[in-house]
């Protein structure tokens, strides 16, 4: 496995009043530097596909895919969400990307059950027909011109819980939607992730790796804070500072057969995030070189 950063370990769109963000393509120059070879596209970089490969290609980064947010539960969204996921997912491999990460949307009264979602909250049965028939219309459509769609389980989002998450999976086509495994979110939703890994593992087509702070995430839901409110809390702690077992989410993912990229994503940070980042990865270096994956 070669390890890869992601935007969000500098600016972060669910917490975009964190802090300045750090412009582009300075923030290229800071994944450089933090050590990394791979990153995925984010919405504050440029949609022209020359500036990027170009940017790109002087500082020999690769790009893998990027994330999207669609809202196929909503019927009069419907078309118009799966066409923007096709054209994104065109985009991303005019750049050499090769997977598509999309999430529900989510909306402010998810958003602010983080953590705790009241099950009446839950999509309805022609919500959840929606968001997986577009879905497995986008993976079926990318697949063909060679885009990996995975699909992202998200704080905040319609598929946060391990249920929920289940569920997504379940009433999806294999075939063409791949599970997006983030175990920070997973976590953070209330689920357990070993047991979704144990079960759904095979369908991991990319993972997004972080640590939880328990103590922040006790006071988040004792609190009742939204996404934002924890990442300006910090819930996600630096690799290995946590309480998530990385070591057996590693042997997990491995024993199911991925040996794709893990994205290391540190959302927020009171430290310098460049250092923050090239410290996450040299932890996962290590922890990698101890259970012998390559």
């Amino acid at each position: 496995m070669k390890l890869a950063t992601a935007p969000v370990n500098w600016n972060n769109a669910d917490a975009p009043d964190f802090r300045e963000w750090f412009p582009y393509p300075k923030i290229l120059d800071l994944m450089v530097a933090a050590g990394y070879s791979a990153t995925e596209w984010g919405m504050n970089m440029p949609s022209q596909v020359n500036r990027m490969l170009t940017d790109l290609g002087e500082r020999q980064l690769r790009l893998l895919g990027g994330f999207v947010g669609l809202e196929l539960r909503n019927e009069a969204k419907f078309t118009t969400e799966i066409e923007r996921a096709i054209e994104l997912g065109r985009f991303l491999k005019s750049l050499g990307g090769q997977v598509l990460i999309a999430a529900d949307s989510g909306d402010q009264r998810r958003l602010a059950q983080s953590g705790r979602v009241d099950p009446t909250s839950e999509l309805k049965s022609h919500e959840w027909r929606n968001l997986t028939s577009g879905l497995d219309q986008i993976g079926k459509q990318l697949r063909v011109e060679g885009i990996k769609l995975v699909f992202h389980n998200h704080v905040g989002s319609y598929v946060e819980t391990q249920a929920e998450t289940a569920r997504l999976l379940e009433e999806t086509n294999p075939d063409y939607v791949g599970w997006c495994f983030d175990c920070g979110h997973l976590v953070y939703g209330g689920a357990d992730v070993f047991r979704l890994l144990t079960k759904y593992g095979s369908r991991v087509g990319h993972a997004h790796v972080k640590d939880v702070n328990a103590e922040i995430l006790k006071e988040a839901r004792a609190r009742r804070w939204n996404l934002a409110d924890a990442l300006k809390a910090f819930i996600f702690s630096p690799l290995g500072k946590g309480n998530l077992d990385l070591r057996r989410v590693l042997e997990q993912l491995r024993d199911q057969g991925y040996n794709d990229w893990p994205v290391v994503e540190q959302d927020t940070t009171p430290l310098d995030p460049t250092t923050v980042a090239r410290q996450n990865r040299t932890f996962l270096e290590e922890l990698l070189n101890e259970l012998g994956i390559e």
